[in-house]
């Protein structure tokens, strides 16, 4: 049997799902090969409101609002001996987080694929792959019957996860340091949990590792220890049970909790993370897991596999529909996946050398002397927007009827790449003082439209309203901002 299509993509979890939810949208032709989903070994993932911004790009907030998720209002965290932290969401409830299992979440979101016209071939192991400058060859197999499955397609993005179908073709590279195995078991209680809020995901820290738990309900809840992968080997029954139930022992919050509760089950499985040399390659992306895993108490893992298929999707999209695109489109997805890898293992470290600090023992250690990567180049639009010229400028403005502009006679542009109306395309950036790379948007103002136009016209409020009249709607703050920024900084002249 023999399937054809344009992009193939290796696994259903949240990237795969999420990418096949978007090109399927953009009338591409897609086929997902995925195995059956595990109910009993499906995590308790947390989702921040910030992930609904996420998936509102994928197109399935609907979706998720409408499933009758278990919402968290923040998080509730015990680092090293201090009392409790509780971070609450600065959102409004109807904002608030979700706290889910992996099985639901998947099947939600494979469900949301297909309905866009995603093919789904469940049941399914990609045990060869083939590529050449043409497209790609997937030799599948069904577990059912062991029947032959050939999928050629002009991509293929593997969003296997840990598994890695391409990424373990000498794409991966473990991070040193960051060896980790964790342990979860799934909790009941039915008279539920004694916390400062029972929705927050809870986090403690312990000599020997640190410890989670997240709930689903409220009486249900998965509670996971995170110890030293290099020296704590996958156990099975009942050497799992006896080194679970021990690491939760070590702690003080979360041995509380599940004092009150009733073990339902335990598994292992592991968490080390780890990034790939290289993410994108001819007509392969690795997107979600594939291509890197973060560190678990980020608890921004889901959320990143999310905009992971979104940003493979619209690569893969751009790559597709605009061949001439196609180079800049898989380098603009390898630098997207790179910066997110790179910021995650930053955190980690800072939060590893904090712990240390309070448990100088040999697994806080390990992390506490791994060497933190550089920060890359980020806009701080907050400090950027806070500059004395940029502030004189804006009070200048904002006093101002009629004021004309004129663009500066220097040339302050540059070559840039970035996505566009879901697109990634190559065009003109801004090049300002203090700024190590060009930008185009500050504060979702496009920069190098707002010069433009403001060049067009003669009453201050006209630019304001032809901006939002042309390309949608933007804070008035925001657009006076970016405005006074492109005074401040010469790339408009007022005369």
């Amino acid at each position: 049997m023999t399937i054809e299509c344009d992009v193939a993509i290796i696994g259903a979890g949240p990237a795969g799902s999420a990418a096949a939810r978007v090109l399927a949208s953009k009338n591409h032709r897609v086929v997902v090969l995925t195995k059956s989903i595990d109910p009993l070994h499906g995590r308790a993932e947390s989702l921040p409101p910030s992930t609904r911004r996420v998936l509102a790009r994928i197109g399935v907030l609907p979706a998720v609002d409408a499933a009758g998720l278990y919402r968290t209002t923040g998080n509730s965290i015990w680092w090293g001996e201090r009392e409790g932290n509780v971070e609450t969401f600065a959102v409004p409830e109807s904002a608030a987080g979700y706290q889910v299992l992996r099985p639901t979440l998947d099947a939600l979101l494979r469900r949301e694929a297909e309905a866009a016209g995603a093919s789904m071939l469940e049941g399914v192991q990609v045990c060869r792959v083939e590529m050449d400058d043409h497209g790609v060859r997937l030799t599948c197999q069904r577990d059912e019957h062991g029947s032959t499955i050939d999928v050629r397609a002009s991509m293929t993005l593997d969003a296997s996860g840990r598994t890695g179908v391409m990424a373990n073709r000498g794409w991966r590279r473990h991070q040193p340091g960051f060896s980790s195995q964790a342990y979860i078991g799934a909790w009941t209680s039915p008279r539920g949990w004694d916390l400062p809020d029972p929705t927050h995901t809870v986090v403690e820290t312990y000599d020997d590792g640190w410890a989670y738990s997240v709930p689903v309900s409220a009486t249900a809840r998965h509670i996971g220890v995170v110890v030293d992968g290099a020296r704590s080997a996958v156990s099975r029954e009942p050497d799992l049970l006896r080194k679970y139930l021990g690491e939760i022992g070590k702690t003080r919050v979360l041995a509380a909790l599940a004092d009150v509760g009733t073990l339902e089950r335990a598994w292992a499985c592991a968490a080390s993370m780890y990034d790939a040399t290289r993410y994108a390659e001819n007509r392969c992306m690795l997107v979600g897991d594939a291509g890197s895993f973060l560190e678990p108490l980020s608890s921004f893992g889901v959320k990143k596999a999310l905009a992971s298929g979104w940003m493979g999707a619209v690569s893969a999209h751009s790559a597709l529909a605009y061949p001439d695109r196609r180079i800049d489109a898989l380098a603009f997805f390898t630098a997207w996946e790179r910066r997110v890898y790179l910021s995650s293992l930053r955190r980690s470290c800072e939060y590893a050398r904090e712990a240390y600090a309070r448990h100088p023992r040999p697994f806080w250690a390990v992390r506490a002397a791994v060497e933190m990567p550089p920060p890359d180049f980020d806009v701080d639009e907050r400090a950027m927007f806070r500059q004395p010229d940029v502030l004189e400028a804006f009070d200048r403005l904002k006093t101002s009827g009629q004021v004309r502009f004129s663009r500066a006679a220097a040339v302050n542009d540059a070559r840039m790449v970035f996505i566009r109306n879901d697109e990634i395309v190559v065009d003109e950036g801004l090049v300002l003082e203090g700024c190590d790379e060009p930008i185009r948007f500050v504060a979702d103002v496009d920069l190098v439209a707002l010069r433009d136009l403001a060049c067009a016209v003669t009453a201050l409020p006209d630019v304001l309203d032809d901006y939002q009249r042309r390309f949608g709607e933007v804070s008035l703050p925001a657009l006076l901002g970016a405005l006074s920024l492109l005074v401040a900084k010469g790339i408009l002249v007022v005369r």
